[in-house]
C-alpha cells in the first residue's frame, strides 16, 4: 500500500474564527495556498493520488479540497471518518487494510497527532507533521515501511 500522509494545512483557532468548536475551524489562506503547494511538488515529483481521504473535521476537508484544485481536480476525494483523530495511528492503519485501502497511491489528510502515530507505526521512527506538511509511504508492514518522499511546506 503507498500512502500520501498529510497534515491539514494552517488554520486559526476556534476563537479566532470566530466559531464555536474545534470541528467547524476552518483552512487559513496560508493553509490553502501550502495545500496548492504541496500537489503541484508532489505532481512534479509524479506522486499523483488515486483518492484523496479526509478528516470530516472542516480545515482537513478543506486541505483536500484545495490539493485536489492543485492537481487539476483528478483525483476522486471522500470524507473518511477514522481520520477524525480518534484513533491511534495503529488502529486506523488496520482499519485502512480492513476497508481494502491496498491499490494505487492513497492520500490521507488528517490530524496529529494520528498522523504521527500513524507513520511511526509504519516506519518504526516518531514523526511529527508541520500543518500541510507530508510524507510519502511505501506501507508494506509496521516499523518496516520505507519513506519515499517528505515534503515540509515551507520547503522549496
Amino acid at each position: 500500500m503507498r500512502l500520501i500522509v498529510m497534515r491539514h494545512g494552517q488554520s486559526p483557532s476556534a476563537a479566532e474564527a470566530g466559531v464555536k468548536t474545534d470541528h467547524d475551524r476552518p483552512l487559513a489562506d496560508q493553509g490553502r495556498a501550502d495545500a496548492r503547494r504541496q500537489a503541484g511538488r508532489l505532481a512534479a515529483k509524479g506522486f499523483l493520488p488515486d483518492v484523496i481521504l479526509h478528516s470530516p473535521l472542516k480545515r482537513a476537508m478543506q486541505t483536500a479540497h484545495e490539493v485536489r484544485k492543485g492537481f487539476g481536480d483528478k483525483p476522486r476525494i471522500e470524507e473518511y471518518e477514522p481520520l477524525s483523530n480518534e484513533l491511534r495511528g495503529e488502529d486506523l492503519f488496520a482499519r485502512l487494510t480492513a476497508d481494502g485501502r491496498r491499490a494505487g497511491l492513497t492520500m490521507l489528510v488528517g490530524h496529529m497527532p494520528q498522523l504521527g502515530e500513524l507513520a511511526g507505526h509504519l516506519t518504526g521512527v516518531s514523526m511529527g507533521f508541520e500543518p500541510a506538511g507530508l510524507v510519502v509511504l511505501e506501507a508494506s508492514e509496521p516499523g518496516r515501511s520505507q519513506v519515499l518522499l517528505e515534503l515540509p511546506p515551507s520547503e522549496d
